[in-house]
């Protein structure tokens, strides 16, 4: 039994990834089985509460939520599991007061005692991390919070503040060692996955052993307009009430997404 767990990081393509299984939902659903956010709300409430005040009782929960998502999944099946969410993570740096991943190792290895709990010590799991460059990734991760956020520092001023997080091979290696001879763990950045058929999507799949030749092909977008981050800087510093503050950025969004430079997508405001 393969299995992939694909967790991030946040701002690494995992929204991409995510629309590309769900367009092809059908043509994948005989060669691989796949868990997303909405098969697990109760592991991703508790990822976040741990990732902003670390505590046993959260981790207990967080595996409990994830051990509820593949309770129904049959040992037996020969298909391999992928599972795919940056929000298995807690909530992206920034958010909360959180401003690194050091709860990422022992996040992972709670989903990896709950795999290998339900599909049984022979279980071949891969936990398979996207990576950025630290300046760009600093970049998509103030542009994200920006819109969910009133920050009002400009970027410059913001960076150092995700300095710690923005080390993400140095994550990879801590959960590698957490996890010891458990699970696999790699990692690819994604720059170097923007051209391989399907992209990040394709990888992934490829290292279940997955056909991906016949995928339906979606749209690669501009997540960041340019000249989209100063202007909702000068909002976030205006003398609007928050009502009138959230109801300026949606619109904002809303304009970026009908001139087909940013993705649509359930709940705006994601984290991928």
């Amino acid at each position: 039994m393969r299995i992939l767990v694909h967790p991030g990081f946040h701002k690494t393509g995992t929204t991409s990834v995510q629309y590309g299984l769900s367009r092809n939902a059908e043509v994948l659903d005989g060669r691989v089985r796949v868990l997303q956010m909405d098969d697990f709300p109760d592991a991703i409430a508790a990822a976040r509460r741990h990732s902003a005040q670390p505590a046993p009782r959260r981790l207990r929960k967080y595996a409990a939520g994830f051990a509820a998502a593949v309770a129904p999944l049959d040992p037996g099946d020969p298909r391999p599991l992928l599972v795919s969410s940056e929000k298995l993570l807690g909530w992206i740096p920034g958010r909360k007061e959180n401003w690194s991943y050091a709860a990422t190792p022992e996040l992972m290895e709670r989903l990896a005692e709950v795999l290998e709990g339900h599909f049984g010590k022979g279980a071949e799991i891969t936990f398979y991390f996207t990576t950025r460059a630290a300046e760009d990734w600093k970049r998509s991760v103030y542009w994200q919070n920006l819109r969910s956020m009133r920050i009002t520092e400009d970027f410059e001023a913001y960076r150092p503040r995700l300095e710690k997080a923005a080390r993400l091979d140095e994550v990879v290696a801590e959960t590698r060692a957490r996890l010891g001879g458990r699970a696999r763990v790699i990692s690819r950045p994604v720059e170097a996955l923007a051209d391989a058929p399907q992209g990040p999507l394709g990888a992934i799949l490829r290292e279940l052993g997955v056909a991906t030749d016949d995928l339906m092909p979606f749209k690669s977008y501009n997540m960041q307009p340019d000249g989209a981050a100063e202007e909702l800087l000068r909002l976030n510093r205006s003398e609007l009430d928050e009502a009138a503050l959230n109801k300026a950025k949606r619109e904002r969004i809303q304009h970026y997404q009908s001139a087909g430079l940013m993705r649509r997508k359930a709940g705006d405001g994601g984290q991928g």
